[in-house]
């Protein structure tokens, strides 16, 4: 072990200096405060920090191929393959987390740099795997899984997707698939994704009839991103597809909304109605009834209030067939996107679009609630660009979302 002993103006010079000298997997050991401290340029002296950083002799920091974090801990765990379950390896674990949270929270404390990013994805990378071992050492009803179903397993969950669902997912794979089967990392990953793919519902982008309008009204909670999305299919039916288009508020709560969906109409050049209740809604969509496509955009609403949600389902009671699609934002917490769903279940909806995909590290959550509430995927945006970033959905790319087949850069 190699410890030395750092003093500097400020912390992140210090932390310059404990890279510079013992490379990025150096450990923070402690950290205070210092006086007395030469202040260049001047004749006084200044307060600064003194860090005390160690490194492991084994490992080499001037190599160009430094290792995360995590990826040590996977190379160290990886020939051991399963964790035993019996109560002394339990109490280990438990100790080594208790130590290694310890750790983490003292350097969180003295460092904003673990702020960004890539620490971010580092820590909950980090959070997961002990999440996996545990589970793996309490395993009582499923065992340990072989390998290609075990690194399965655990990239399913750092994605969020919930463990019910990839246990049942990988139980099944277990079952299907002889041993020989089991140990070819491409035939259980081909098995897994045909299994995913069998409950993924779909409905493709918004279908148009010669002769017959359609009518499509968005809703789900504040600051998802109904008005934008509404603004990309709008462009993408009227400019790209040649078709007559209208747009429709009932936003009336927020003159922000209003003021941004008049914004859109006027650059793309459509007709813009707002309305303020049922009875009107029903003249708009006659005074509409040439255009092909009508896309109503409806308050932002909370999940909570079962009142605004009803008032919502009034208005959307027409004589004119109304498709409902629910706006629902990957940037949301699990629990946060059930209760939207359950809530806005109380309305007929026809389809799910998923936003914000550009702000999310995880996409897990697309699995689990169109699993959870059985309802088809329409759309997924990537972005606030009109009409750029939005995209139908697929199977190939939720399932490259969801494990990893593919980088998702957005800028």
């Amino acid at each position: 072990m190699q410890v030395r002993k750092y003093q500097a103006a400020s912390m992140n010079e210090a932390l310059k200096l404990v890279r510079r000298d013992l490379g990025s997997q150096a450990i923070i050991v402690s950290t205070k405060t210092v006086g007395g401290m030469k202040n260049k340029g001047s004749f006084g002296k200044q307060s600064g920090v003194e860090v005390i950083a160690a490194i492991d002799y084994d490992f080499d920091s001037s190599s160009p191929e430094t290792k995360s974090f995590s990826q040590l801990i996977k190379d160290k765990v990886s020939p051991i393959g399963g964790l035993p379950s019996d109560g002394d390896s339990l109490e280990k674990i438990s100790y080594e987390l208790s130590e290694l949270k310890r750790i983490v929270k003292q350097s969180y404390n003295c460092s904003e740099e673990i702020k960004g990013g890539y620490a971010y994805g580092e820590l909950k990378e980090l959070k997961w795997m002990a999440q996996f071992f545990l589970r793996q050492a309490t395993s009582f009803n499923h065992g340990h899984f072989p390998e290609h179903l075990g690194d399965l397993y655990y990239q399913m969950l750092k994605q969020d997707i919930c463990e019910e669902t990839v246990l049942k997912l990988v139980e099944e794979l277990r079952e299907d698939l002889s041993p020989d089967l089991l140990g070819d990392k491409d035939q259980v990953r081909k098995s897994l994704i045909s299994k995913i793919e069998r409950d993924l519902l779909l409905a493709g982008p918004i279908d148009l009839t010669p002769g017959k309008n359609k009518i499509v009204a968005f809703v789900g909670p504040t600051g998802v991103g109904k008005t934008t999305t509404i603004a990309k299919l709008a462009a993408n039916y009227a400019l790209e597809k040649k078709k007559k288009v209208a747009l429709v508020t009932i936003d009336t709560y927020r003159i922000a909304a209003v003021e941004q969906l008049k914004i859109y109409s006027n650059i793309i050049g459509l007709p813009l109605e707002s309305v303020s209740s049922p009875e009107e809604l029903k003249q708009v969509l006659a005074k509409f009834a040439d255009k092909d496509l009508i896309l109503i955009d409806t308050a932002g609403r909370s999940q909570r209030d079962q009142s605004q949600i009803d008032e919502i389902k009034g208005f959307l009671e027409q004589p004119f067939p109304v498709e409902i699609s629910l706006v629902m934002s990957i940037t949301c917490k699990e629990h946060n996107l059930s209760a939207v769903s359950q809530q806005f279940g109380f309305l007929p909806i026809d389809s799910i679009i998923f936003t914000k995909l550009d702000e999310s590290y995880t996409y897990g959550s697309i699995i689990n609630q169109l699993f959870k509430i059985k309802k088809p995927l329409s759309y997924l945006t990537t972005g606030q660009k009109v009409p750029e970033d939005i995209e139908v959905a697929t199977k190939k790319r939720i399932i490259s979302l969801v494990l990893n087949e593919a980088e998702n850069h957005y800028c």
